[in-house]
């Protein structure tokens, strides 16, 4: 975290350690709260828009209401790019469900944070050679509302390290997504992609708008070891491949020729 960057909080552009929560807010004593992240790259936001859709259906969904709509939101973004002059990084943006008298129910308004963080490139590896994943059955609640409750994925730190994996793969009948990425799989050539059970990521969608002929549909797990490649899409990774599942090789534990295909088109997107 840049500690000297400006961030927003309840009404006021303000100094990192200057944001403090106290305990009674919902978000600690109920989970309650959303949040969107979406990168600065080359002093520019790449699909604002779709993240700033994404933020205000979380809310809508999620039943919290703030004060804050899409032009003020707008104008906050651009205030803090003025002051933090950040030309490659990130924003995440926090909304919690409030202070609570009683502790438990909605008594406040929500509080509202936008942090302007530090964004580091994952290793060239990442993309050039692969990264792993561990998978676990699991159905995220809610997984079309981008919530700040990642338990199932925190609690199962100590798997991704023995797997030295990045991100868990969740499935229960069907394959749905990773924590943090949705998920692509190849099979001769073909790329699928869940539709349904996920969070519909804004990479995701950048990635379907130019390869309108991936298939969207349920992907059952007993298909997962017959695909040839894997990947995945998300805000921090971009198109990253997954060369294999809890120790087990996807095709012949290399990113193939649909993904470097894929990656190098998102490159060369219009930023």
């Amino acid at each position: 975290m840049n500690r000297s960057a400006y961030c927003y909080f309840n009404g006021a552009v303000v100094p990192y350690d200057q944001i403090h929560l106290h305990v009674s807010d919902l978000l600690f004593q109920r989970g309650y709260g959303i949040f969107d992240y979406f990168r600065i790259r080359n002093g520019a936001i790449p699909w604002f828009e779709d993240y700033a859709d994404r933020l205000y259906s979380s809310l809508a969904l999620s039943g919290i209401e703030v004060d804050i709509d899409r032009g003020h939101f707008t104008a906050l973004i651009n205030e803090l790019q003025k002051k933090n002059h950040m030309s490659e990084g990130a924003y995440k943006v926090i909304v919690t469900g409030g202070y609570s008298d009683s502790l438990d129910a909605v008594t406040g308004p929500a509080n509202v944070v936008i942090l302007n963080v530090a964004w580091q490139r994952p290793p060239d590896d990442t993309f050039e050679k692969g990264v792993r994943l561990i998978q676990e059955k699991y159905v995220r609640p809610n997984p079309e509302i981008k919530t700040l409750y990642y338990f199932n994925t925190m609690r199962l730190r100590e798997k991704l390290k023995a797997f030295d994996a990045v991100d868990v793969m969740f499935y229960s009948d069907t394959i749905t997504e990773a924590s943090r990425a949705n998920l692509f799989f190849i099979s001769k050539g073909v790329v699928f992609t869940p539709g349904s059970g996920i969070l519909k990521g804004v990479t995701r969608k950048q990635v379907l708008s130019r390869f309108k002929e991936i298939r969207v549909e349920d992907i059952g797990t007993d298909r997962l070891y017959e695909f040839d490649e894997v990947f995945m899409t998300g805000t921090s990774r971009d198109i990253t491949p997954v060369v294999s599942i809890e120790g087990r090789i996807i095709g012949n534990g290399t990113p193939g020729p649909v993904t470097r295909e894929i990656q190098s088109a998102f490159k060369n997107m219009d930023r």
